[in-house]
């Protein structure tokens, strides 16, 4: 199969690490031959520092480039839905960043459109394909547990400017909807399907919230996000009737576990020497990319390791948290 050739939609930081990632790649894997921004000038900055072949002022450009198999969506959450819209009209496949929208309803709709048009479509949930988390998955299975009854999920981290400027208005649940969604997938995942009762608590604005979730049964997820907090440690525990499992700081960027049997297990992030990134651990973006690629090899619409239904329901939950912590979302324009 030829290269897998990329197009970034967005300029911003998450996009840097995103193509910084790519880069460490196979060139006979992996390319990025466009981006778009909405101001050309950061399209074309972006462009020559990356040698981007072409960049663009607009993402309609983008969505129109012949050159491009598949569009990565890295714009503030807000936009998410009509980004991914549009790319799909013109026929792109497309990975998205989490959250992968606002709503259920947004999210249906960009499913259906996918499936309609034969498209891939993913939610940008890179947890799911770090190593770590691949033997998390593959331990649940094995039943080593016994019935899983708790899950106790806690993300936090120091403030940063971005995250504070993602709490605005116009972003109706930034923390909840760039930290909350880490510990709702591994809640998710564990359980599967929805939960019969969802409750949640805000902490302090929308620097953190506590989410509870019970599943049929009676099984229980307790989250916690913080970004706002001197003390960035961020870890999951899953109970079991005859065991615990524990990923170790960061969860959302695993490398460290320990099983039920007291075995620890490492997993060592690959070496990205010369790479510049903006945040930690953004050469894991490269396991989430390989996975994507292998998907479009095997002609798959959706991942097997995240589903549409996955992120279907993870939106579910976050757009009740929202609604319980009053956070009003209007729709923007792209």
């Amino acid at each position: 199969m030829a290269a897998t050739r990329w197009g970034l939609c967005s300029t911003g930081l998450i996009a840097h690490d995103f193509c910084s990632a790519l880069k460490t790649l196979p060139s006979s894997e992996h390319q990025v031959v466009a981006v778009a921004a909405r101001k050309r000038k950061d399209a074309e900055v972006f462009a020559k520092k990356f040698e981007i072949p072409a960049s663009y002022g607009s993402y309609k450009e983008l969505a129109s480039d012949t050159n491009v198999d598949i569009v990565y969506v890295g714009t503030i959450h807000p936009y998410h839905y009509s980004a991914c819209m549009l790319f799909l009209e013109h026929r792109k496949h497309v990975l998205c960043e989490k959250p992968v929208t606002m709503t259920q309803d947004e999210c249906q709709q960009l499913v259906d459109k996918a499936r309609e048009k034969k498209l891939f479509f993913m939610e940008g949930i890179w947890t799911r394909f770090f190593p770590a988390f691949r033997a998390v998955r593959e331990e649940l299975k094995t039943g080593s547990l016994g019935q899983i009854t708790f899950v106790r999920a806690c993300f936090l981290s120091p403030a940063r400017a971005i995250l504070k400027a993602n709490n605005k208005k116009r972003c109706a649940g930034g923390a909840l909807m760039a930290r909350g969604t880490y510990p709702v997938q591994f809640a998710q995942l564990v359980f599967g399907g929805k939960p019969d009762k969802i409750v949640a608590v805000q902490t302090g604005g929308d620097i953190g919230s506590v989410i509870i979730l019970r599943y049929p049964g009676g099984a229980t997820a307790v989250l916690y996000y913080n970004e706002d907090s001197a003390d960035g440690s961020s870890t999951v525990t899953i109970h079991g009737t005859q065991g615990n499992l524990e990923i170790h700081d960061d969860m959302h960027t695993p490398t460290s576990i320990t099983l039920p049997s007291g075995e620890s297990k490492y997993f060592p992030l690959p070496e990205a020497e010369g790479t510049s990134f903006k945040w930690p651990s953004s050469i894991g973006f490269v396991y989430q990319a390989q996975a994507v690629r292998t998907c479009l090899q095997q002609g798959l619409l959706e991942s097997p390791e995240m589903t549409h239904e996955d992120s279907l329901n993870i939106v579910a939950i976050l757009q009740e948290a929202r609604a319980q912590l009053g956070m009003k979302y209007e729709p923007p324009q792209l």
